[in-house]
């Protein structure tokens, strides 16, 4: 992709080694990442630079990932910024059914890269449509 900026991510990840893996991924496709390791990191950045995208790798043990979830998704501030949930493995069905009613799609580890930059494609794309439309 070569230089071409396609859109700003912040990714939350507590694994080095797979955050640097996932920042190299985007990279490559041209976006711009902010990576933290920890929900509170997550939190400052936010509030220094809105991302177009939020990548959150996530156990569902993780009460407090969850709690940050419902705050990104029920304040007026960040509604609108899409998140993508990455998970070892899919939630209870209740969870996973409260979650997609939030309009908060998951993708399951291991995942095709292929797969994997359609659905981030999807998410930022419809957003630079309305910038780009004004």
């Amino acid at each position: 992709m070569g230089g071409l900026r396609r859109g700003h991510i912040l990714v939350v990840e507590e694994d080095p080694d797979l955050g640097r893996l996932f920042e190299a991924m985007l990279a490559m496709e041209g976006y711009t990442i902010t990576l933290t390791r920890h929900v509170q990191d997550a939190h400052r950045a936010l509030a220094q630079q809105e991302p177009d995208l939020v990548i959150f790798d996530w156990s569902f043990s993780n009460v407090a990932g969850y709690a940050w979830i419902d705050e990104l998704r029920t304040t007026t501030q960040t509604a609108h910024i899409p998140v993508l949930l990455v998970c070892g493995a899919l939630p209870p069905r209740g969870m996973y059914e409260m979650l997609a009613g939030a309009g908060v799609p998951m993708i399951e580890k291991p995942f095709d890269l292929l797969a994997f930059n359609r659905h981030i494609a999807s998410l930022i794309q419809p957003r630079e449509r309305i910038i780009g439309a004004a």
